[in-house]
């Protein structure tokens, strides 16, 4: 058998767990809390079918060609439109069309970290954002969730120790709204204070923004783009939350110098994103069908919340608690010390039940006695019946016993 010399950075890739879960979504005997999939019912099958044709009998030419890196004109415009109906402000020279947020993760890697650059994240976080930095060997230094979102004081603290070892790490991710895997949302006061925290000393804010459009009263607080005036922040934005995750499409915002480097760099990674893609969305959101998609999607899924929610209380052991999210489609819940979410998935897939572990969010070790449940995905029934399932699980299990 061959022996192959591979690179240092393939020997920092994880698995993802995420996408070892996914397959169980496809089960008709299994209830998947697992990966963050959409309603399937907000698929319009219909309107896409007549869209692909009009795309193709309009602009074939160029639905099939190779297209400019930094995404299509007409598909930038929309990003650009959807983007101010938030509040968020943008240009064309601000923004690179991407394979959905994670190739902006990538990208971003490529431009901010080298082996050993300190960077700062929430943890929990997001197990994408994890894969891709700690791929490019970076320093991790981690900042706990409070009941609003990232710990500011906490925040601080990591600060004035990188201070201490003459580090200033490379960027700061957040998840502000809605946060991926807790479901947090980052108050008001904590966005400006992170902005102060970090423009006072010049670091770069990566704002990871799927769920923001997802808040079920249809209200969101400010991003930190648009706080910040656009400047010290990377906006991430991608259509897989709202929209269609089969598309794999997103973009970032960025002021010009950076958003400019980052085309660079994904010259060398993919060329361009799909022409053909780019142009269905496009039309899908000039048409107005997307604002229909999005507000669907809170109708769906804020009594799915709550069913989980009711689910749970009714199951998990005492001491346990879960976060109570107000849009996006996540729940964190935490067991008391002792309980090992592993051996409790491996027992839960046995009875039909998948959810994702909380030590994938994690890149120091913790998180063990936690999980991640989505509630985006399966019907109410199926949600009682697989909260019915975990419980099993659960109880079969009890803590681990020394």
């Amino acid at each position: 058998m061959a022996s192959y010399e591979f690179s240092e950075t393939a020997g920092r890739i994880v698995r993802s767990e995420i996408r070892e879960m996914l397959k169980w979504s496809r089960r008709a005997d299994t209830v998947s809390f697992g990966g963050g999939l959409p309603d399937p019912s907000l698929f319009p099958i219909a309107d896409l079918e007549q869209i692909q044709l009009a795309v193709l009998e309009r602009k074939g030419y160029l639905a099939l060609n190779y297209g400019p890196t930094p995404g299509e004109p007409e598909a930038l415009e929309a990003f650009i439109k959807q983007m101010g109906q938030a509040g968020d402000i943008a240009t064309v020279d601000s923004l690179c069309v991407t394979s959905s947020s994670q190739q902006a993760l990538d990208l971003l890697t490529l431009l901010l970290v080298d082996p050993g650059s300190a960077i700062i994240l929430e943890s929990p976080s997001y197990v994408g954002a994890i894969q891709a930095f700690g791929r490019a060997g970076a320093d991790f230094r981690t900042v706990p969730l409070g009941a609003q979102g990232m710990d500011m004081d906490a925040l601080e603290s990591a600060l004035h120790r990188l201070d201490a070892e003459g580090k200033k790490p490379r960027c700061i991710y957040t998840i502000p709204d809605f946060q991926n895997p807790a479901g947090l949302t980052l108050g008001l006061a904590g966005r400006r204070r992170l902005l102060e925290l970090a423009g006072s000393r010049g670091i770069l804010v990566i704002e990871d923004s799927p769920y923001r459009d997802l808040a079920f009263n249809g209200e969101a607080l400010p991003s930190l783009w648009t706080l910040s005036g656009g400047k010290g922040v990377v906006l991430l934005k991608t259509l897989s939350k709202m929209l269609f995750p089969g598309f794999r499409l997103g973009w970032m915002a960025a002021d010009p110098e950076i958003t400019d480097k980052l085309i660079v760099l994904k010259q060398s990674v993919d060329l361009c994103t799909s022409s053909f893609v780019q142009l269905i969305a496009a039309e899908y959101m000039n048409r107005g069908l997307l604002e229909g998609t999005v507000k669907k999607a809170r109708a769906l899924y804020k009594p799915k919340c709550d069913a989980m929610i009711a689910g749970l209380d009714q199951v998990l052991p005492p001491g346990s608690s879960h976060s109570n999210p107000e849009g996006g489609v996540f729940l964190w819940a935490t067991l008391p010390e002792g309980y090992d979410s592993t051996a409790i998935l491996r027992r839960s897939l046995e009875l039909g039940v998948a959810f994702v572990t909380g030590g994938a969010f994690h890149c120091d070790g913790k998180g063990k006695n936690s999980m991640r449940l989505n509630f985006s995905f399966p019907s109410i029934s199926a949600i009682g019946e697989g909260c019915a399932r975990l419980g099993q699980a659960i109880a079969e299990l009890g803590p681990t016993r020394k």
